[in-house]
């Protein structure tokens, strides 16, 4: 026995309360300079590409959890994905979480390029687990 922790239960609550009982949350793509975003961005900091076939997907699929581990199956496809329908303004630098003005998680993308451009027919895919693990 610890003195201390947090049992299954109580993570459980917590993800509750963060993940299912409240809105959904909506994915979306950024343009902002890698390594730019910090403890205290806010969704009117995250610079958004512009174009066919981008906008903002709603995470509105299945979110459960067991002893403190909270999954999500966004359904067909697997992964929330845009297809880009010609070029984007600017080339994404990485993707968020957020909710309304609250940005609850962000990645940089940092392949090779250290960005993602978008050209006619191209797909980008989010993994949930990748973004808030």
């Amino acid at each position: 026995m610890s003195r201390a922790g947090t049992p299954f239960g109580g993570l459980d609550e917590i993800a509750k309360r963060i993940y299912i009982d409240g809105a959904d949350f909506d994915l979306v793509l950024y343009t902002n300079t890698p390594n730019s975003l910090g403890d205290s961005t806010v969704t009117a900091d995250l610079v958004q590409p512009t174009g066919p076939g981008y906008a903002p997907i709603t995470l509105n699929g299945v979110w459960s959890r067991l002893n403190g581990l909270v999954t999500y199956d966004h359904g067909t496809p697997d992964n929330p994905m845009w297809t880009a329908g010609g070029a984007w303004s600017a080339p994404v630098t990485g993707a968020a979480m957020i909710s309304g003005a609250t940005v609850v998680h962000f990645k940089d993308y940092n392949d090779a390029g250290g960005n993602w451009v978008a050209a006619n027919g191209k797909k980008l895919a989010v993994d949930i687990t990748n973004l808030v693990g």
